[in-house]
């Protein structure tokens, strides 16, 4: 079996630190690229609510949470020696917007924890629930 990239959706939970220490260990052992998902909904509702009161948000509002979100990743990285890339995206909630990415990434695995098992339907690879 050769798997060249697995896709791993996190969400700063327990069951997403379980689920990228699977994707890790299966990217080192297959020697597969790793991107690592996440979806920052907080910063998605914060808009649309702030549209709907009239309430400004700050113009640096996506990148700083980007920033914020990578820094944390990083640091969840340290020692991982393999390939991997991040896609930190604040447009809309996961189960919307992750079929979009799984399709552009093309991965032949795709992690997921069971609380997004339902997501598993986006895929068009081999899906991996991690409960």
């Amino acid at each position: 079996m050769e798997i060249k990239k697995i896709f791993v959706n996190f969400q700063f939970d327990n069951q997403s630190l379980k689920a990228l220490e699977f994707a890790k260990d299966l990217a080192s052992k297959y020697g597969s690229e790793l991107v690592i998902f996440y979806e920052i909904v907080d910063v998605y509702m914060m808009k649309r609510w702030s549209a709907s009161f009239g309430m400004p948000i700050p113009p640096d509002l996506n990148q700083k949470s980007k920033e914020s979100a990578q820094a944390k990743l990083d640091d969840l990285m340290t020692g991982y020696t393999g390939k991997y890339k991040y896609i930190i995206d604040c447009s809309g909630r996961v189960k919307d917007v992750i079929g979009k990415f799984v399709q552009e990434e093309n991965p032949d695995l795709v992690v997921l924890t069971d609380e997004y098992e339902y997501l598993n339907k986006k895929a068009n690879c081999s899906v991996l629930i991690v409960k």
